[in-house]
């Protein structure tokens, strides 16, 4: 009798969504599992470009635990199968931590650069855009003097396409008066929560020009 032995390359396969989108501060378990090769093939977890694993991560075989998310985990993470047959084999998965950032505004006509202060009977725009991962879960909301703010015929609220540019939300206040004067808030969240809001503060008067505020707060 003749023993034959048939050797093949390995093959692997992810337990997980990919991405996976998770909120910051929870443990999250990456799980790659070998679904062909003889011999069994060794599996191990990498990030692409030679980045080092965080830390904190605790890795057994084909899963890999990292406890305490951050944002600063987010990315790619790749499970490498080897048995020294073939090619190694390589499968990619995306990790989208929750998270808002670099909120920013502006006003046209800008008072803060071009010396210009508002006046009556122009139309001001205020425009606010904030970083959002992931971007599709970024919503947007309107104060004035912390009151909510409806879109109407002379505060016109629109929001971009986050599949297009950055999220922009813009408040057009048509035909400026007196009774428009006042501090206009800018609300930015995410609808699945998981994290602070961010709100940035813009006051608008006939002196605007001083430096607006921006805080972090807890959504409710």
């Amino acid at each position: 009798l003749v023993s034959v032995f048939v050797l093949s390359p390995p093959s692997i396969k992810l337990l997980l969504d990919d991405p996976l989108v998770v909120n910051p501060g929870e443990t999250i378990t990456l799980v790659c599992v070998a679904s062909g090769g003889d011999p069994p093939p060794t599996l191990i977890w990498v990030k692409p470009g030679g980045e080092e694993l965080p830390k904190r991560c605790v890795v057994n075989g084909g899963t890999l635990t990292i406890p305490g998310v951050t944002v600063d985990d987010g990315g790619a993470y790749s499970c490498v199968a080897s048995n020294n047959v073939g090619n190694p084999a390589k499968k990619s998965t995306t990790i989208l931590v929750r998270g808002l950032r670099k909120g920013r505004f502006w006003i046209t006509p800008d008072p803060y650069h071009n010396d210009d202060n508002i006046q009556i009977g122009r139309e001001v725009k205020i425009s606010c855009q904030v970083e959002a991962t992931p971007p599709e879960e970024l919503q947007f909301s309107w104060l004035k003097n912390g009151r909510p703010l409806r879109s109407s015929e002379r505060m016109v609220i629109t929001h971009t396409d986050t599949d297009i540019s950055p999220g922009t939300t813009n408040l057009d206040i048509i035909d400026l008066k007196f009774t428009d004067f006042g501090t206009y808030t800018c609300v930015a969240s995410l609808r699945n929560g998981g994290t602070p809001e961010i709100s940035i503060d813009v006051n608008i008067s006939s002196t605007t020009g001083q430096t607006p505020h921006q805080r972090r707060r807890t959504a409710v």
